[in-house]
């Protein structure tokens, strides 16, 4: 599958999954909307009454190597119960047109039945060709050739906008997604070239947060409706303050699925930087999105440094 036909595929798949469509094989053009598209979301796990779960804020969509029944078969065999494989999308927010340093990520997994699994996340560029995400979008088995994934920056992933090649991904081996409070969750994608837009700095001092203060949230994941894919940002508060986490929202604004890797913004001495990157989340019985939690980025300065000219 060219770059080319990724770029095609790519900004449909979540909606054929909204959708409940059929099959179809890769590299064939979608549009949004067509009836012959295969998109299975992963990751509905079960959930036990009066329990709160912890899931990741991340969805995987699985897109077949040939199209018809057999194809959906295939793909329905594969393994539905990781509770890594949720993800996260604003609630609460808003349609946020700035924030141009903030992209949809889409990093490509090969799985062994041939499938092409496509994790949506977001992320944020930290420096011309780098940007910072989450390791549960990447740690698994990349695609042999060409880009392993691509960046989408602009507002709506259906609409103008520029798409980046990704070449290469490091995540913190230390992450576990057996432990998730245990931190690590922090990645970096690299850019086949150069993007023409001011990088967010992010934090690298030790922080003393305090809970109540305010933070914004970013994600091109789902909003109150179920729809995912455009960039949404709300303006919440730190809940929970923890050693390598913090607790992010209230009730009514916090994020939800695909918007894993997005950033969490405090201003630091008047300017706004990522002290935060959205991890996971927990649901309930009644509710698949609440409380999220988010990565301390200053805790994991020295891996992000090294791929970045930090001063």
């Amino acid at each position: 599958m060219t770059a080319e036909e990724r770029r095609r595929i790519q900004p449909h798949l979540d909606d054929q999954a909204r959708q409940g469509r059929g099959a179809i094989s890769l590299g064939e053009p979608l549009a949004r909307g067509a009836p012959a598209a295969l998109a299975l979301t992963l990751g509905v796990v079960s959930q036990l009454n009066n329990s709160t779960e912890i899931v990741m804020k991340k969805t995987m969509v699985v897109v077949a190597a040939a199209c018809l029944s057999a194809c959906a078969a295939e793909v329905n065999e594969l393994p539905l119960s990781e509770t890594d494989t949720l993800s996260a999308a604003i609630i609460g927010g808003t349609i946020d047109e700035g924030d141009p340093a903030v992209a949809y990520l889409g990093i490509y997994e090969k799985r062994p039945a041939g499938n092409v699994v496509i994790h949506n996340c977001t992320a944020a560029l930290i420096a011309p060709t780098v940007l910072l995400t989450a390791a549960h979008c990447m740690n698994f088995q990349h695609v042999d050739s060409g880009p392993i994934g691509q960046a989408f920056f602009g507002t709506d992933t259906y609409g103008e906008g520029t798409w980046v090649d990704v070449k290469e991904v490091h995540y913190d081996h230390a992450w576990n997604k057996d432990r998730k409070r245990d931190g690590h969750d922090i990645a970096v994608a690299i850019l086949e070239e150069p993007v023409a837009i001011e990088p967010l700095p992010y934090n690298r001092t030790p922080t003393e947060f305090v809970a109540g203060d305010t933070v914004r949230l970013i994600g091109f994941g789902r909003d109150d409706e179920g729809w995912a894919g455009t960039k949404r940002h709300v303006t919440t508060i730190i809940n929970t303050v923890e050693p390598l986490l913090l607790g992010l929202g209230d009730a009514d604004h916090h994020t939800c699925w695909e918007d894993s890797g997005g950033p969490a913004l405090m201003d630091v001495n008047g300017v706004p930087t990522i002290v935060g990157v959205t991890s996971f989340g927990e649901s309930t019985d009644t509710n698949i999105c609440v409380n999220g939690w988010d990565t301390r980025v200053e805790l994991y300065r020295d891996f992000i440094d090294q791929f970045v000219d930090a001063p």
